[in-house]
């Protein structure tokens, strides 16, 4: 992500901290679109998955990872433009911020064309300076027109979680951790029995470049902003469905 994107971080202009990512090359220079479908691999099948079903199954790898990863991608446009932004976010989110996220919530998805239930993002964000790791919940959106809603829709959906959605979401999580990595399953359930750190919540806007407009922050008051530890990533892409389609179309494929 850093050879392709630039970020700038604003603190002061609003009662939250904005981050801006634009392209410092473009997409197709900085091979985003096999960067992405690695990412995208990963957020349906586990490698240790894909390693155990082949030998499970008698096949090799590349047979594998089409069956489990290229053939679960969703054909719905609206599913498809929303997975894609997602994990963009995460991985945003884990390269310039070090953040760990925990939850790959399309791997445990019954059909790839509904997107699961529950928040875009389940995370844990260091503390400057070190010590305890936060939850962290993302809610991301992705719009390849002009919208002059999207941030204000994310923040309502990220309070809803303020106001008590979380508790199943990070069960569901504990519960899979606690078979699968002992380790992070501890992390997690340290950061979310610490009663001194509120969790922090994360706007992901991914827009086409020129479909971009600050008038957004004018949606999200200052009084709504304070209730909540909130963030706000803004991706400008150019071309950005060209991206999502070259993306797709290397998925299950970019390590055969």
């Amino acid at each position: 992500m850093k050879k392709w994107l630039r970020r700038s971080v604003e603190t002061k202009a609003h009662p939250f901290v904005v981050a801006t990512y634009e392209e410092k090359v473009g997409w197709a220079d900085a091979e985003a679109a096999s960067e992405m479908a690695s990412a995208l691999d990963e957020s349906t099948a586990s490698r240790e998955f894909i390693e155990h079903a082949s030998r499970r199954r008698g096949w090799d790898v590349d047979k594998a990872r089409l069956v489990y990863i290229a053939e679960m991608q969703p054909d719905n446009i609206s599913v498809k433009k929303g997975k894609f932004g997602e994990v963009l976010h995460g991985a945003i989110l884990e390269q310039f911020w070090g953040v760990v996220v925990v939850s790959h919530r399309y791997r445990y998805s019954q059909d790839p064309n509904v997107s699961p239930h529950g928040p875009d993002i389940i995370a844990l964000m260091p503390q400057d300076g070190g010590g305890n790791e936060r939850i962290m919940y993302g809610e991301t959106k992705l719009r390849t027109s002009a919208d002059g809603s999207t941030l204000n829709n994310a923040l309502a959906q990220l309070e809803k979680i303020q106001g008590g959605d979380k508790p199943l979401s990070l069960k569901s999580i504990l519960q899979v951790l606690s078979d699968t990595d002992p380790q992070l399953f501890y992390r997690v359930a340290q950061a979310a029995d610490n009663k001194t750190l509120d969790p922090h919540y994360r706007i992901g806007a991914i827009f086409e470049a020129n479909c971009w407009s600050d008038r957004q922050f004018q949606q999200i008051k200052d009084n709504r902003a304070r209730r909540i530890n909130l963030g706000v990533d803004v991706v400008k892409i150019g071309s950005l469905n060209d991206l999502i389609e070259e993306s797709y179309s290397k998925v299950g494929r970019s390590n055969a």
